[in-house]
């Protein structure tokens, strides 16, 4: 019933650590076990599990990520705030729908709030009856520990090492323990070599990402980032068909958020080596693959926890939304 479930997800909270993050990811999986599961999908480099959210019962899925690049530290309690806020209207919906169709249909005046709340919770129980969600919130947890307390939070010695050798400093850092842009790491047709070492698909946390898409075949894929409120939709090695869909998702979704739809000429920076989510999950299953950029273009880093709650009134519906268009 409506208030028994006690809100896990805080984000007012200052420090979201990785181990609060794991605690808080497992205590969701409790709470709502009838319809969230938490499993580990890998390893990071610095050996921190790499977690997966899976709610819902449908038989078709999508795919939720955060916390690719390490300074983008909103995304992730974000993204686990709305896997519990759908889990939450799952649960209601069920227990209420009879009652809240009852007051509608006896009460003598129009009561707004009680249908569009009614109307959330019968969006999202029709969703979770069709869709899995498979959130992953942090990709990288050890590039997201770095941002959050520096260098110290690398446990292992060489890798510390290796980290310190960049001269980046740990506000600015971008990358996973290893110093891989994990967003650069992905084999497709516009992946780059940087230099003689240089592998795709060589991090752990890249092969955790691929091997959640090769084992669900998901119908679509959100990956998101930080910052400049905005949506990259076009892939310059697929179809005008594809693209044309794409453009059609993007549009929607812009409807949504009023963020900024990027023009097709700035698919990928100039002199950039390509190897991101979206274009190996797009080459890799022709299905819809969008970049969503959270968080105000001039806010600087490290990202002000502030952030977190208007990021949320932003996406809440997008999940919903895609969900209704990859069908």
């Amino acid at each position: 019933m409506q208030g028994v479930c006690i809100m896990i997800i805080n984000l007012d909270e200052t420090i979201f650590s990785y181990d609060k993050f794991v605690a808080a990811a497992k205590r969701l999986s409790q709470q709502y076990d009838a319809i969230l599961k938490c499993v580990t999908i890998g390893k990071s480099q610095d050996n921190r599990d790499i977690l997966l959210l899976k709610l819902g019962l449908g038989r078709n899925h999508m795919v939720c990520c955060g916390g690719v690049h390490a300074r983008e530290t909103i995304n992730p309690i974000v993204l686990m705030r709305i896997a519990e806020f759908y889990a939450d209207l799952y649960i209601n919906y069920k227990a209420e729908r009879q009652d809240l169709k009852n007051q509608l249909l006896n009460s003598k005046e129009y009561l707004e709030n009680e249908y569009q709340q009614m109307l959330y919770q019968y969006c999202t129980y029709e969703l979770l009856q069709t869709f899995t969600i498979l959130f992953i919130p942090l990709l990288n947890p050890d590039g997201y520990m770095i941002s959050l307390e520096g260098f110290d939070s690398v446990r292992n010695e060489q890798l510390r090492k290796r980290c310190l050798q960049y001269k980046i400093s740990a506000e600015q850092w971008k990358f996973n323990a290893r110093g891989v842009d994990i967003n650069r790491n992905f084999p497709c047709k516009l992946w780059r070599q940087k230099n003689k070492y240089d592998r795709a698909a060589s991090e752990n946390e890249t092969r955790a990402l691929m091997g959640v898409f090769q084992k669900y075949h998901p119908l679509g894929f959100l990956d998101f980032h930080s910052r400049g409120e905005s949506i990259y939709y076009y892939r310059s090695t697929m179809t005008d068909l594809y693209n044309e869909k794409q453009y059609k998702i993007a549009g929607r979704l812009k409807e949504i958020t009023s963020y900024d739809l990027m023009p097709p000429e700035e698919e990928i920076d100039l002199g950039d080596t390509g190897g991101n989510t979206v274009h190996y999950f797009s080459e890799k299953f022709n299905k819809p693959a969008l970049t969503i950029e959270t968080v105000d273009e001039n806010a600087s880093f490290p990202l002000d926890p502030k952030y977190r709650a208007s990021v949320f009134d932003d996406l809440k519906l997008v999940i919903l939304e895609f969900g209704s268009m990859i069908i």
